[in-house]
């Protein structure tokens, strides 16, 4: 998982940012998860690797005038996510929030109420997080 979310994400940032630098600067975007924040138990090197890359997205932003957009949401529906039977996104709505942040200057966006969420509890007193610890 850290090979290809968080190394695969320095790799393409110190290839890219260059070029973007010679050419005024432009945009990168990297795609994260709600499970940036949280975790499942099926899912914690999952998003240990997510939030690793936040942390590296958040660190990458530059004085070079490149925009480094964290993308946030929870599912989409795609090939990765097929055996999971729960809501997704339409890629296209997430495509579309991705543009529209990318054109109005968001560092972040957060794609759906799941992220709004769990984005705001990461405040909250873990046991609001995750019931079990109660």
């Amino acid at each position: 998982m850290m090979d290809t979310q968080f190394f695969g994400t320095l790799r393409m940032v110190r290839a890219f940012a260059p070029v973007l630098a010679r050419n005024g600067g432009g945009a990168i975007v990297n795609l994260l998860s709600v499970l940036s924040w949280v975790t499942f138990p099926d899912a914690t090197s999952y998003s240990a690797a997510k939030a690793a890359q936040w942390s590296l997205t958040n660190g990458v932003r530059a004085k070079q005038g490149t925009q480094v957009t964290a993308v946030h949401l929870g599912a989409a529906d795609t090939d990765m996510m097929t055996r999971w039977e729960i809501p997704k996104l339409d890629p296209a709505f997430v495509a579309t929030a991705v543009v529209d942040g990318v054109a109005c200057g968001d560092l972040e966006i957060l794609v759906d109420d799941a992220t709004t969420g769990a984005k705001a509890a990461l405040a909250a007193d873990l046991r609001m997080v995750y019931p079990q610890l109660a």
